[in-house]
């Protein structure tokens, strides 16, 4: 914030300013009063290693690969994946084809994680909400965000009949494709 004052003589002079802070404090951070502050107790009584993120965010951190992960899948970063946005559509209908038992879970296999796929497997064909092989859903609408490199986060709107549900999915860069790591059915 910078304002301006009136030196001697009549010239202006600016002075900077801190601005005040437009969010309030968090607990850590209010001053302290009388009683002594919490402590934690047991196992988790030291401060977790994390640091801040700095211009990179969190996602260098992702990509970093540890000696003992040389033969497990790999963290692609954003740059060598395809554009996510295509890669969601074609997933959000296979996965309302095999909620709707119209294609076996085992089809979504490289585009899948084995937790993602085994609910699929397990939820095949129950899942009414999102139509019937008479009546079909359709996707009508897909939002998508990147929080970090090499991850996207789509949210699907999809049409039955005359109501409309939504369909939550985590991409993740890995081994130098899309694949889905978190599914949610609404």
């Amino acid at each position: 914030m910078t304002s301006a004052t009136t030196l001697s003589g009549g010239a202006v002079g600016y002075q900077v300013r801190p601005a005040p802070l437009r969010e309030p404090p968090f607990d850590d951070e209010l001053p302290h009063r009388d009683e002594p502050p919490l402590r934690r107790i047991g196992p988790h009584d030291q401060p977790l290693p994390f640091r801040a993120p700095g211009p990179d965010g969190p996602s260098r951190l992702r990509l970093a690969v540890l000696p003992q992960q040389l033969f497990g899948p790999r963290p692609t970063g954003r740059r060598e994946l395809p554009e996510p946005s295509a890669f969601a559509r074609r997933l959000l209908i296979a996965v309302i084809e095999t909620a709707t038992g119209r294609r076996s879970a085992s089809q979504l296999s490289q585009h899948t994680t084995l937790a993602v796929q085994a609910g699929l497997a397990r939820d095949a064909g129950r899942i009414s909400r999102l139509g019937t092989l008479s009546r079909p859903a359709a996707v009508h609408s897909i939002h998508l965000s990147e929080p970090a490199d090499g991850v996207a986060e789509v949210v699907g709107i999809v049409r039955v009949g005359a109501r409309f549900r939504a369909i939550a999915l985590r991409l993740e860069g890995l081994d130098g494709r899309w694949k889905c790591v978190r599914l949610q059915i609404g």
